[in-house]
């Protein structure tokens, strides 16, 4: 009966793709968890209190045009997560999970009206019982109530079975009749009802309800088949995070794809991340103490992970030896806190760079290698996540002059090679461009022009897990955008590159270039306050509330319309005025972008984020 559901569909399919022009992608049945494509996007998502799970994309979309939704598929129970079809064994799909159905993708459907499809409950309970007299077919009456295709009527006696059906989706949401009516015991109060059995779903008369919108009620499926294959699966604990084998490459649960061959796992879930100084001494002010209160203070926020920057060049000797001092501890302080690590890799040592300090000589990428290799299998499970490089379409970063991207890359791609070799497990995110429209090679190159670049390196998608972006945002609100949403001002508004939803371009490209099953991490964004820094005057226009009410609309936007490509994002920043008020200069730039202050008391922008459903 499936296979021949599925052959009807597919010709459906084809017909209707053509007919309407609608886009298609020519996608195999995945056949291992591994195969299952991203999520395709859909704007807008709905979260559900009374179960804490969210519903995205074209799950939500699908949902959202169910007459009765509520009532129809009941509240979502699930994250997202992969699992074997249980009608065509050896197929892998996406699925949902709700109180009475479960909903399934399909990417070899995306472009047509059956990307997302209910799961076929119905017909796995009816599998075993063909030989009872209400699961077999019958003639046709010639009353015009028989369904040819399963040899079943749907009729309104004694049940009104029918009118329920065609008022609450129909064949799209229940699928076709498997059985006639019945009477059977209902195992949950052992009271004897009318039912019927379709493919999605079983219906059940109520006759003595007075509330006529609850005389026909569905089947708990959902819950019932959780409750009898699913005990302990963390998909179905609310913010829980999921194992690769559970959540797929680049689903809305934030989990990625590996490129090649990587296994990386450590970043299931939404990242919720600061940046942050956990150095004590290698900064020109020590603070002791600063790095346990900082790690305290990020896991009291419910954000754990931070990004910290570190410089090559004060690490590792012309000679070959690596010194890691105080590195050490602070890996070591992060893992007893439970706080994950990204870590930031800049500045060649001189001997590495021509005296630059910026990116390395080609002819010192070899040393680069061992250096992050080292780290690597040094830091073996308990640094998880590595960005090769910050900001490299800036000249600075290189000498002076901005490097091409495909020397870029070819730093990278040796990089990659050396983390993956000594840690599979950990996650690589490109080196994300600083945001601007500059194209002055002695100063900056557009990032969308460097990320064009490094996207048409065929290497790219196989060198890293994670694409790192650092859009803009100067005095403009994060929903605001040049030209069609312009910020108040009253500078700083006339340029994509002034905007948080810069991110949206470089996901067009991505998209563009044949990477849209790669997810996006933000590891710079944020709003500067009040300060004495030439060239950060836009700050003096943001005071502490306006800075924490953006904040938190940018999460909100990574949940609402970035999902699931957009899977973490890195404040900048969480405790630099603690720095700065020792060195005597609590208003510099970097302590205004702060949500505490240099005496560790939050800032409004903590506590609401503290606050903040994750």
């Amino acid at each position: 009966m499936y296979r021949r559901f599925l052959s009807t569909m597919a010709l459906l399919v084809a017909l209707v793709t053509s007919a309407l022009g609608l886009p298609s992608v020519a996608l195999a049945v995945p056949h291992s968890a591994s195969e299952v494509p991203a999520s395709q996007p859909y704007a807008g998502s709905r979260t559900f209190n009374e179960t804490g799970f969210t519903v995205a994309n074209y799950f939500y979309k699908t949902w959202k045009a169910t007459p009765n939704a509520l009532f129809v598929y009941g509240l979502p129970i699930s994250q997202p997560f992969i699992e074997e079809s249980i009608s065509s064994p050896g197929e892998f799909y996406r699925v949902q999970y709700f109180e009475r159905a479960i909903l399934e993708e399909h990417p070899d459907n995306f472009g047509t009206p059956y990307y997302i499809l209910g799961r076929l409950l119905g017909s796995k309970l009816a599998s075993s019982r063909g030989n009872e007299t209400a699961f077999k077919a019958v003639a046709n009456p010639g009353d015009g109530t028989f369904d040819s295709a399963s040899g079943h009527t749907l009729r309104n006696s004694p049940a009104p079975f029918r009118t329920f059906y065609t008022k609450n989706g129909g064949l799209s949401v229940f699928g076709r009749p498997l059985s006639e009516q019945f009477q059977e015991v209902n195992k949950a109060n052992g009271k004897t009802y009318w039912v019927q059995y379709f493919e999605r779903q079983r219906m059940e008369w109520h006759p003595e309800e007075k509330n006529p919108n609850y005389q026909i009620l569905l089947g708990l499926l959902g819950n019932e088949y959780r409750d009898t294959n699913h005990a302990g699966n963390q998909a179905f604990v609310a913010g829980a995070s999921l194992p690769n084998t559970l959540s797929g490459a680049g689903n809305g649960s934030g989990s990625v794809s590996s490129g090649s061959g990587s296994t990386s796992s450590a970043s299931t879930g939404f990242a919720y991340g600061f940046n942050a100084l956990l150095y004590e001494q290698q900064i020109s002010t020590p603070v002791p103490g600063m790095r346990m209160k900082t790690l305290q203070l990020a896991k009291e926020a419910g954000m754990p992970w931070i990004r910290i920057q570190v410089r090559w060049m004060d690490l590792h000797d012309r000679s070959g030896a690596i010194y890691w001092g105080e590195l050490d501890n602070i890996v070591s302080d992060a893992n007893s806190q439970g706080i994950k690590l990204l870590v930031s890799v800049v500045k060649a040592p001189s001997w590495a760079s021509n005296n630059s300090n910026g990116m390395p000589l080609r002819a010192n990428f070899n040393d680069f290698n061992f250096f992050m290799g080292s780290m690597a299998g040094r830091y073996k499970g308990r640094v998880q996540a590595y960005e090769i490089w910050n900001e490299q379409n800036l000249a600075h970063e290189n000498a002076g002059r901005v490097a091409n991207a495909s020397f870029y890359m070819d730093m990278l791609v040796g990089a990659s090679n050396a983390i993956r070799a000594n840690d599979p497990s950990a996650l690589i995110v490109s080196g994300a461009p600083s945001s601007t429209e500059t194209n002055v090679s002695s100063i900056a190159i557009s990032d969308i022009t460097f990320l064009d670049q490094m996207f048409s390196d065929p290497r790219f998608s196989g060198a890293v897990d994670i694409v790192g972006t650092h859009p803009g945002g100067a005095s403009n609100p994060p929903d605001t955008m040049w030209p069609s949403n312009p910020g108040p001002g009253p500078n700083y508004v006339t340029s994509g590159e002034f905007y948080f939803r810069r991110i949206e371009t470089v996901r067009d490209l991505m998209v563009r270039k044949g990477l849209s099953n790669k997810p996006m991490w933000v590891t710079e964004f944020g709003w500067a306050t009040r300060n004495n820094t030439p060239g950060y005057g836009f700050g003096n226009s943001i005071s502490f509330q306006m800075q924490s009410d953006y904040i938190v609309r940018a999460f909100q936007l990574a949940k609402t319309n970035y999902s699931p490509w957009l899977t973490g994002m890195f404040l900048w920043q969480l405790n630099y005025a603690v720095s700065w008020k020792a060195a005597g200069n609590e208003l510099h730039e970097q302590a205004s972008y702060g949500v505490i202050n240099g005496d560790y008391s939050p800032r409004p922008a903590y506590l609401a984020l503290k606050a903040m459903p994750k």
